[in-house]
Parts: structure tokens; C-alpha cells; sequence
């Protein structure tokens, strides 16, 4: 029997194997990742795991992102094609539950069943003649030469001399490795004895008619039709089954990797219909430090609504001259949202995937580094200030001028006044460093600093927003310059946490409850 033919690695052809990005996890979590593959409609959990581990772990290159990106771009392109590749996994997951099945229960029905579905497939597997990218072409390419293979010529010849059961019953015990027992009692009965085809009539060119009719006089029992039945299981069923297991496998592990281009096509098809711009990016060679992207969307927003308009969209832009930004404004203006997109589009696009903007172009990072605002660490025995100082300290000893780092409101964990020192001298170490940085804040004082001009590389952004004396209205605009404000006594104002209505509220409660007189005044 032939070796099997290996399957082509469509998600890592070129074998990059593991860890761009290192040992640094904080950005899984940061930028939500759990929630953006959530969102996509992928075939299986399995499927969703495999883009985990493409997006946060496995390492690409120039050449492996083009190879992502033509395989999505072919997909996107030609709805035949995607309808094509979608019906590939539920072929595959067919025959992979099959297969467990027959090796939790080794049975003829069962292994047959499996091998025709194999046979099936090959012989007739959806259309990719349209595909134009490398992956597909493979697939293509891959399943035919099993096709043209003198193992799978046998294995049709084996299916077409065995054919249908032919109305036959039969039981045999086989042990926990498929091979059969000792003989045991076995059914053999002929619903149509005018009935020839398949395994009937193969025994009965065997056997010869009249042997063959005799045997077939018992209805159960090992007769001797029983006794061939049961060493041609021994002698031939079995061990053909497990030897066209192998190749059987090789083919099922094509399954998800084709479910996570299928699924990721549909998701940023879903998206283009709900106004979101979908591009494919343009990666650019780490040394150029540069990003450009026009009317970036964050992906994560697609299900929400903002005051009944659709997402807002923002530009994002730095260079190695000009890449850290101080981004200042009010609670719930979009600080978090914008930074999360720079990352969002950063990592998808390094990865291969398409992006959520006009268009982006994208230098490869060595790194992503995050820190976002997490509660108390109970647990170690630290607050969040000396947790947020030590993943900073992480960041400084492993980022380089070839990294992206996304910090949302650090050092806010102890005294405004320290916390503005604090934010300064990190700063002053990142800005020597120079990776594109990305730095949202509510200290004032740290976005003066830039006006200052003590960061040569830096500016100032800010969410706008508006506020016309009643109510704040967030635009959700990432514009040019330091907040002027931070808005905190017009949110409390409309909230209701002014002094008058908390003595309102306060009393209102007390006279209900009846606890006003101990109320203190």
C-alpha cells in the first residue's frame, strides 16, 4: 500500500511556526480577542481554537500574509467559491465522526460507510476550479492526486466488488483493537433470495451456486457462507479499512483549516453589509515603522448601536519620526475604543486577515505590548498601582523600537499627583526607546507636557465632544490636540451625583424608610 500523501499546510505553508510575539499575552485579553472570534462564524469550537492560535501565537511573514490574504480575497471575491469551501468542512466532520465511531466500534457497516464517503469525496469534492490562490490550488491539487493514486484506484475496486450489503444481517464480536474474536454466533439472512447483488452474490461466485444455496438453508449460525463471512473480515476488511485510515486522516486535517478561511470570509462579509469598510492591507517591512489607515472601524462595535448612528470611523496614522500619541477626553468619548482599534488592526493584519477601514498600510511589529485598566489583584496580595507599574517594567525590558504599545490610563492607581510624575518618567523611557505608542489619559498635566515640546515624537489627541449646557454629546471624532477638559462635574451633572440631588435622593429615602430623624444634618 502506498504512504499517504501528506496534506498542504494552508495556514502556515512556509513553516514560521511559533511566537512572534514571544512570551507577551497581555494584548488576548486587552484587545478582546475572545470577543472577536466569538463573532465569527466559524464551523466548530476546534475552529475557533485554530484561529486563537494563528492570531495570538503562530509567527507569519511578508510571504505568509500575501498567502492569507489571496486565499480570503478568493473567497470574498466569488460567493460560488465560498459556497464551494463551506460545504468541505460538514463533508470532512462526516467522516471524521465516522471514524471515531468505528474505532470506539469496530463494525463492516460502519467501515464501509466511511470508506464510501472517502470515496465519494474524492471522486466528486466541491468546485475549486475558480480558485486563483496558492492554498486553494493546492487543496485542488492535493485531492487529485489522491484521485489519480493506484491506492484509491484499489479502494473503489474494493467498494465496488464488496457493493451494497444486499439485505444482509450479520453480528460478529470484535475485541478493543477492530480485530475480530473468537467464533461466535452469526446471523446471515436473505430478505430477497432472488437477490444477487453485492455481498451475496461476491460469496456466491466464492462458493459456487450450489454451496452457496445450501448455506443459505439456515437462517443463523455458523454456516459455512457464516464461517467465509467471518474470515473474510479477518483476512481482508479490517486491515484494508485501517490501511486507508491513514490517508482518511490526512484529508480530515484539512477541515479546519478551511473552516477558519471560510469563516473569516463570511465575517468580513457580514460586515461590509452592516456599512463597515472591509480592505485587504498592504504589509509593509518592519524598519519602515509606519502605519496609515483610513477610516478604521473597530470590529468589536459591530453589533452596537451609538445614539442610533453607525460606528464612527477614525483615521490612524504614525511614522518612525512621529509615533507616540497622548489621547485625552471624557469617560465613555472613545479613548479605549480607538486605541483597541490600533491594535485590533495591527494584529489582524499581521496575521493575514483583512482589516475593518478604507485602507491600511501596516509595518510588521516585533511585539504588541498592552496594559489596560484591571481591578485589584486580591489574589497576590497586590493593589492595581504596583500591578500596573509592573507590567510597564515588562514592557520596558522587552519592547523595541519595532514594537507597538498601547497603555490605557496607567499609573492612575494612587495619588493624581504621583500618577502624573509617574506617567511622565514612563514616558521619558518609552519616548528614548521609540516604539509607536499609544498613551490615553485623564492627567492633563502629561499632554502639556507634549505641547511642551519635552517629546520630540509625540502630539496630542483627544475624543471630541460637545457639551451645549444640558448634556455632553459624544461624537466619538479622534481629532488633533489635548481635551481641554475632562468634563467629570457635566457626567456627574447628568448622572444626578450633584450636591443638591444627592440630598434629595438622601432624604427622599429617609422619610420613606422612616429613618429621618437620625439622618445626619
Amino acid at each position: 500500500m502506498e504512504k499517504a500523501l501528506q496534506h498542504p499546510d494552508i495556514i502556515d505553508p512556509y513553516r514560521m511556526g511559533w511566537g512572534d510575539f514571544g512570551e507577551n499575552r497581555p494584548f488576548i485579553k486587552d484587545l478582546d480577542l475572545a470577543a472577536l472570534l466569538g463573532s465569527v462564524p466559524f464551523y466548530s469550537e476546534n475552529t475557533r481554537k485554530l484561529a486563537m492560535d494563528v492570531v495570538a501565537d503562530r509567527g507569519s511573514d511578508m510571504k505568509t500574509v500575501q498567502y492569507r490574504q489571496d486565499v480570503l480575497q478568493d473567497l470574498m471575491s466569488s460567493g460560488s467559491l465560498l459556497d464551494s469551501v463551506q460545504r468541505i468542512p460538514s463533508l470532512l466532520n462526516r467522516m471524521a465522526e465516522l471514524g471515531l465511531y468505528f474505532v470506539a466500534e469496530p463494525s463492516l457497516t460502519r467501515g464501509i460507510r466511511l470508506l464510501r464517503d472517502y470515496r465519494d469525496f474524492i471522486k466528486s469534492p466541491p468546485d475549486l476550479s475558480q480558485a486563483k490562490s496558492r492554498a486553494l490550488k493546492e487543496v485542488e491539487s492535493y485531492l487529485a492526486a489522491i484521485r489519480a493514486s493506484d491506492e484509491f484506484t484499489g479502494l473503489c475496486g474494493f467498494l465496488d466488488t464488496v457493493g451494497s450489503l444486499g439485505g444482509v444481517v450479520f453480528r460478529v464480536s470484535l475485541d478493543g483493537n477492530g480485530v475480530p474474536a473468537k467464533m461466535t454466533a452469526m446471523e446471515l439472512v436473505q430478505k430477497d433470495p432472488q437477490d444477487r447483488s453485492g455481498i451475496l452474490g461476491f460469496f456466491e461466485r466464492l462458493l459456487g451456486r450450489r454451496k452457496f444455496e445450501e448455506s443459505l438453508q439456515s437462517s443463523s449460525g455458523p454456516n459455512e457462507t457464516g464461517k467465509l463471512f467471518q474470515g473474510f473480515l479477518n483476512r481482508q476488511f479490517l486491515p484494508i479499512l485501517w490501511t486507508y485510515g491513514e490517508q482518511i486522516r490526512e484529508v480530515i486535517l484539512l477541515l479546519e483549516p478551511l473552516a477558519f478561511y471560510a469563516g473569516f470570509a463570511e465575517y468580513f462579509i457580514n460586515l461590509k453589509k452592516q456599512g463597515f469598510d472591509v480592505c485587504r492591507p498592504k504589509l509593509l517591512p518592519v524598519e519602515e515603522r509606519r502605519m496609515t489607515v483610513r477610516n478604521a472601524r473597530n470590529p468589536l462595535l459591530a453589533t452596537e448601536q451609538h445614539d442610533g448612528h453607525r460606528v464612527v470611523p477614525n483615521d490612524i496614522g504614525h511614522s518612525a519620526d512621529q509615533n507616540m500619541f497622548v489621547i485625552t477626553g471624557p469617560n465613555n468619548g472613545g479613548k479605549t475604543t480607538h486605541v483597541r482599534t490600533v491594535g485590533l488592526v495591527q494584529l489582524m493584519a499581521q496575521k493575514g486577515l483583512f482589516v475593518t477601514a478604507e485602507s491600511a498600510e501596516v509595518s510588521f511589529v516585533d511585539g504588541i505590548y498592552t496594559h489596560f485598566v484591571t481591578p485589584d489583584d486580591i489574589t497576590k496580595g497586590e493593589g492595581r498601582y504596583r500591578n500596573e507599574l509592573l507590567r510597564v517594567k515588562e514592557m520596558l525590558e522587552s519592547a523595541t523600537p519595532y514594537s507597538l504599545v498601547i497603555l490605557d490610563e496607567p499609573c492612575g492607581g494612587t495619588s493624581y499627583e504621583e500618577g502624573c510624575r509617574q506617567s511622565l518618567v514612563v514616558l521619558d523611557g518609552i519616548h528614548r526607546l521609540g516604539p509607536a505608542t499609544y498613551y490615553t489619559t485623564h492627567m492633563h498635566p502629561v499632554a502639556e507636557a507634549v505641547d511642551s515640546g519635552r517629546y520630540p515624537a509625540a502630539r496630542n489627541l483627544s475624543v471630541e465632544c460637545r457639551y451645549d449646557g444640558k448634556k455632553i454629546k459624544y461624537t466619538y471624532k479622534v481629532k488633533a490636540g489635548a481635551s481641554d477638559r475632562s468634563y467629570g462635574e457635566e457626567i456627574a451633572r447628568d448622572i444626578g451625583l450633584m450636591p443638591e440631588k444627592i440630598e434629595e435622593m438622601v432624604s427622599k429615602r429617609a422619610e420613606k424608610w422612616g429613618y429621618a430623624e437620625i439622618i445626619r444634618r
